[in-house]
């Protein structure tokens, strides 16, 4: 399929939205592919009603209202199937809206793409979900030219919000981005984790101290897991003995 995509990307006569349609229904073959969903993510990246109308597939409202008619599938199977396309989608979305060609992130295009989400969301009655998957999608934000994550453009979009949810949702993310993972004994692994990001949160302390505190939450969680993985390996050690 990566094969195929490949040959097809950038084709006369193939335009990036028969691509983004495509790279949708081969969604689940695509995760961890070569070829990625790189035309999905633009549209979207592009398009904040395409975002919403993601999670208003996935998710339901947060009052009695309803949703526009074209949004709603009637067929109780493929209804399901595409809500768990949708939540695939949603999990493999890296790309931060903004971002150019050579991968740097347009603060003010960011910014114009997450006040338009927001407002679609507050009138479609996804505020919390809306809010919790922009901070999973933030947490991808790639690293500034200090090597601090995440870098200035994304800091400036989330302290300006400031939301509770985004924090919550960026610290998921940051979470689940790291995997499976081999490790030693003890939580030796997890202190390096929260030495890191606290010494990041230090960093952007003074400008964002909004970030500052979610990575300083985040340092903290490792803290926690650390200690949980040293007196895990302190039991072990005493029963081999």
């Amino acid at each position: 399929i990566t094969e195929a995509l490949e040959s097809l990307d950038g084709r006369a006569g193939v335009s990036p939205d028969e691509m983004a349609q495509l790279e949708f229904m081969f969604l689940s073959a695509l995760d961890r592919s070569e070829h990625g969903i790189p035309n999905l993510e633009r549209q979207i990246a592009e398009s904040p009603a395409a975002y919403v109308q993601a999670l208003a597939l996935a998710y339901k409202r947060s009052d009695s209202g309803q949703d526009p008619p074209e949004w709603c599938i009637d067929d109780p199977e493929k209804r399901d199937a595409v809500i768990s396309a949708i939540h695939r989608l949603l999990h493999q979305l890296t790309r931060i809206p903004g971002t150019d060609r050579d991968g740097k992130v347009n603060a003010e295009a960011l910014q114009q793409w997450l006040t338009e989400v927001r407002r679609l969301c507050a009138q479609y009655a996804r505020v919390d979900i809306g809010d919790h998957k922009i901070g999973e999608l933030l947490s991808h934000a790639p690293a500034d030219e200090d090597g601090v994550r995440p870098c200035i453009a994304v800091c400036e979009a989330m302290e300006r919000i400031g939301s509770q949810r985004i924090s919550e949702g960026f610290q998921i993310g940051i979470r689940n981005a790291r995997g499976a993972h081999w490790r030693g004994e003890g939580g030796a692994q997890e202190r390096g984790l929260a030495d890191q990001y606290r010494s990041w949160a230090q960093r952007r302390a003074f400008d964002y101290p909004y970030v500052s505190s979610v990575l300083e939450a985040i340092a903290a969680s490792y803290d926690r897991e650390a200690e949980w993985h040293d007196s895990d390996a302190k039991v072990n050690k005493r029963l081999r003995h």
